[in-house]
């Protein structure tokens, strides 16, 4: 198993508000984790790194081979909890920080399975046989929109609200976190990336990267691309292999 990262300013903004984290968790297991920090300039930085800090040290303290899923699950919405609490408790004694909060996707990788936990419009995606696939569904107002009928998904990709996220970590004294478990199998690769990335790249052009590059190249590759595409955001991409 390999997996490799990289965050980017971009071209705009003045500060990174991205945050990720790769951590081997004994010899054959390991996780992945990208935050997109919202909430100002200092606001958006400290929540995504505060979840980075917490949800890494609780899954590091609490993960442990020969966990049935139902005890990763737990280890994972945990570690997301403990996050959200921290953020929420931070934002509440410094008013300066008030609605700060980010994005969280999640990915234990163990046993030949993909442990997934996400909350807000940071992706995972497969790369399978030739084929790209969004596993996670965003929370955000275009996303919505979609599901109910009211705009195609290529008009989604050009909405004005397209940045609006429906959830967050940090924003309340509860998350709701969506999880699956998907089988992770020889020669497939998972993308995570901010919306920096999925807001510019189309997922033609990220499944022609991912299908021609190792897994260093194409997160370089992605960067370049989302940059060269305007670089309007943070831009941030974790790439696994097996």
């Amino acid at each position: 198993m390999k997996i490799v990262g990289k965050t980017d300013i971009g071209l705009v903004r003045e500060t990174n508000q991205d945050a990720f984290k790769i951590v081997a968790l004994g010899q054959s297991a390991g996780f992945a984790l990208v935050c997109d920090g919202m909430g100002g300039v200092n606001g958006g930085d400290r929540a995504s790194s505060i979840a980075k800090g917490e949800i890494s040290e609780s899954i590091k303290a609490s993960f442990a081979e020969g966990m049935e899923e139902d005890e990763i699950r737990n280890v994972m919405l945990r570690a997301i909890d403990a996050a959200n609490q921290k953020i929420y408790k931070t934002a509440k004694e410094h008013p300066e920080l008030t609605g700060m909060g980010t994005t969280v996707v999640l990915v234990i990788l163990y046993d030949g399975k993909a442990y997934v936990a996400h909350v807000g419009d940071s992706r995972l995606y497969r790369y399978q046989n030739g084929d790209l696939t969004q596993l996670t569904k965003d929370h955000s107002r275009v996303q919505d929109l979609v599901d109910r009928g009211m705009i195609t998904q290529a008009e989604a990709r050009v909405h004005p609200e397209k940045n609006m996220i429906t959830r967050a970590v940090g924003i309340g004294p509860d998350v709701n976190v969506d999880f699956l478990t998907v089988a992770f199998d020889r020669g497939e690769k998972f993308l995570l990336c901010s919306d920096g990335l999925s807001n510019i790249c189309t997922d033609e052009e990220i499944a022609q990267v991912l299908k021609t590059q190792e897994a260093e190249q194409a997160v370089e590759t992605l960067i370049q691309l989302a940059n060269m595409g305007g670089g309007h955001d943070n831009i941030t991409v974790v790439i696994t292999e097996n």
